[in-house]
């Protein structure tokens, strides 16, 4: 849960110094240069959302690119749904670890598709939603990466806030936000009016997980406006990223370090996963920050 440091994993003010900042543009526009020049682009156009471009590798691995490109939105080896390739994604599975293998899951964003895909190998018996803002992301899903919805996995066109905001209460055991406009978090989706209707949208002992940037400026009020609406916080680092998972759950769900890598540890007991899970909880795990920032609301862009 959160402690009241206000500092980062690394010690620093959230905030940050600019220079970190600058060096991470430099490291990743280099890291894609070198990617882009072992690529082909097999799938090019535009949407009423930006641009949309699908890359693959010679070894036969799919990248999928969305607008300036400033970060991979997925990358999947088609026909190997158990290969997750982002570490994000991996760390991020720690939401399957926290639901009945029955559940009713959501994913928010579908990108190319990997984390609902894997989910549907490792929980056969979920049920899950996926609801996509982009119909040119939802085709490019199936026609390029080997997304198929199915009885159990089903996808939705449209807005994931209003989708969120229409379901009845209690539906969801997990709700995955891993929603972005090029590498930023759409603001609406992260306001305290949204995470009361995510709530909402939960059944009592169920789980929010998120997909953050620490260098996203609002990093530091997402915190807060988190821990504004649910009873307990968490964080995970991503090894190598300035990204963090971070787990949300009400009062009825006791989670600590402890419990989150022992709920891994039980999942890697009963599936096979094709990586180990509980040693990057282990090892990601601290206790959030709650730092000095505004609340984020709706009121600030005027809804």
């Amino acid at each position: 849960m959160y402690a009241r440091s206000g500092v980062s994993r690394s010690g620093r003010p959230l905030g940050g110094a600019l220079l970190p900042l600058l060096i991470a543009t430099v490291l990743v526009a280099a890291v894609w240069a070198v990617y882009g020049s072992r690529s082909r682009t097999i799938f090019d156009a535009s949407s009423e959302f930006g641009r949309v471009r699908v890359l693959e590798r010679s070894d036969g691995l799919r990248t999928l690119v969305t607008g300036a490109g400033r970060a991979r939105q997925s990358a999947i080896h088609p026909g190997r749904p158990l290969d997750l390739e982002l570490a994000y994604t991996r760390v991020g599975m720690i939401g399957l670890a926290l639901v009945p293998p029955d559940g009713r899951l959501l994913f928010v964003g579908l990108g190319g598709g990997a984390m609902p895909m894997y989910t549907r190998q490792i929980l056969p018996a979920a049920r899950i939603d996926v609801v996509e803002i982009d119909p040119v992301i939802v085709d490019v899903a199936q026609r390029f990466f080997g997304f198929t919805p199915d009885a159990r996995m089903t996808v939705h066109t449209g807005d994931g806030r209003a989708f969120i905001e229409n379901v009845p209460s209690g539906t969801y055991d997990l709700v995955v936000l891993d929603a972005f406009s090029d590498d930023e978090v759409p603001f609406t989706l992260t306001t305290r009016e949204f995470l009361h209707a995510v709530r909402s949208s939960l059944s009592p002992r169920g789980v929010v997980v998120s997909n953050l940037w620490s260098r996203n400026d609002a990093f530091a009020s997402m915190l807060v406006t988190y821990d504004d609406v649910f009873e307990q916080v968490h964080l995970i680092g991503v090894p190598r990223h300035a990204q963090y998972i971070l787990v949300a759950a009400m009062g009825a769900r006791p989670l600590d370090r402890a419990r989150l890598v022992r709920a891994a540890q039980d999942l890697a007991g009963r599936v096979q996963l094709g990586f180990d899970l509980p040693r990057l909880v282990s090892a990601g795990y601290e206790a959030a920050p709650r730092p000095a920032a505004p609340v984020l609301s709706d009121s600030a862009v005027g809804r």
